[in-house]
């Protein structure tokens, strides 16, 4: 049941839209009495006059309208011929259009005008109520089909520049990265040189010791621990060179990689590790047993999960490290999973970050998961942690599928 807006109910929708409606009907004071019927006070609606079916489509194509009332019986065009025009253009098939006139309401008329594009019909003598009530509903449409018109330039336009916020701040996101990896990898080869330097003067300084200097306790303490600093700081430099070098290893070769095939590889490479601790290591890649990856790439995940599962052990337990994989939407997961140390909930978030360590009885440079991370999210993946502290850990490696 359709139901209408009374003229104070109008008034409560803002008014800040010029609105026009149109009057056709070939007696002028028709058109003068009509006008004076539906015109209020302080109303921002124009009404425009036309007293034939030729002038009404000239000013419906010249004019933007939000109603056209329409006197059905008219001497050349009647009411019907002009709706049946209007429906055929694109300017103003939209236009609600409602006939006015003296025939009975009978069901055939009706179906007629319908056809011809009206939406609804007054019928003479009019009635006051009913006829400022249907025009005053048509007007809330018309406003309230430009509110959702400029509110949806308005979020266009919000989008739009959204849009170029996020291309600038994707920008200078690059450049930052790109200035970062530049520092990282000029100040990794320009450091190469001074520490070579440093490591030739200590062997020429140790080797113009007397043999008596030599064979002391002291100095051989010393030399001990300037050549593991400065091996530690080779380390490091070496670190610093792969981190810069992972944006260009993006574009290295895929192949199709079995999971099990490279952890043989990468167990092999930490076969000391594993059995000067006893370590248990358990795998099930039944699930997801292939990717497509980079083989450089996906070993150095491996490499660096499996080795820090062992490194972290517990010292109250055997080490034991499980890698398993599965589908989960578009990705594959791999999971590593161990029972050592673990990592307090606050210090989860640091894991991740350059030079961090969060445990300092093993040694290492704090680069490793930094790098993991940089591969798998230059990738398109992501990398999740788990850990209660004195339980241990579970990552979870999403890579694209």
């Amino acid at each position: 049941m359709l139901t209408f807006q009374t003229d104070s109910q109008l008034q409560e929708y803002p008014m800040n839209h010029p609105v026009k409606i149109l009057l056709v009907d070939d007696r002028v004071e028709n058109l003068i009495s009509l006008e004076s019927l539906l015109r209020r006070k302080d109303e921002n609606i124009t009404y425009l006059l036309a007293n034939s079916g030729e002038e009404a489509l000239k000013v419906a194509l010249k004019e933007e309208l939000a109603l056209i009332l329409v006197d059905v019986q008219m001497p050349v065009m009647n009411g019907y011929e002009v709706a049946r025009y209007l429906r055929n253009s694109s300017k103003t098939r939209d236009i609600p259009i409602i006939f006015v006139t003296a025939v009975d309401a009978k069901g055939s008329h009706m179906v007629e005008g319908f056809e011809a594009g009206a939406v609804d019909f007054l019928f003479k003598p009019l009635h006051p109520y009913i006829t400022k009530a249907k025009v005053t509903a048509f007007v809330r449409f018309y406003l309230q089909k430009k509110a959702l018109e400029s509110a949806n330039q308005l979020v266009m336009k919000n989008n739009r520049e959204l849009e170029e916020r996020v291309q600038e701040r994707t920008k200078e996101l690059t450049r930052i990265n790109n200035d970062l990896d530049n520092f990282i990898y000029t100040a990794s080869h320009d450091l190469k040189a001074p520490i070579s330097n440093i490591e030739g003067l200590m062997k020429l300084f140790y080797n113009s010791l007397s043999e008596d200097s030599k064979s002391s306790g002291k100095v051989e303490s010393i030399r001990s621990m300037i050549d593991e600093s400065i091996d530690r700081f080779k380390k490091t430099l070496k670190d610093l060179t792969r981190v810069a070098k992972i944006e260009d290893d993006q574009a290295d070769e895929m192949h199709r990689l079995t999971f099990e095939e490279l952890l043989q590889e990468v167990k092999l490479n930490n076969q000391e590790l594993i059995n000067s601790n006893n370590a248990k290591i358990l795998e099930d890649f039944s699930r997801a047993p292939e990717i497509e990856f980079s083989r450089k790439n996906l070993r150095s995940i491996l490499y660096n999960l499996l080795s820090n599962a062992i490194k972290y052990r517990s010292p109250e337990r055997t080490p034991v490290v499980k890698l398993t994989t599965f589908t989960e939407g578009d990705f594959i997961v791999l999971t590593v999973e161990d029972n050592g140390l673990g990592i307090r909930k606050r210090d989860q978030h640091k894991v991740f970050g350059m030079f961090k360590r969060l445990h300092n009885h093993t040694e290492g440079s704090g680069v490793g998961m930094a790098i993991v991370k940089r591969i798998i999210e230059n990738s398109g993946g992501k990398i999740e942690v788990e850990s209660t502290l004195g339980e241990g850990s579970c990552f979870r490696v999403y890579l694209k599928a």
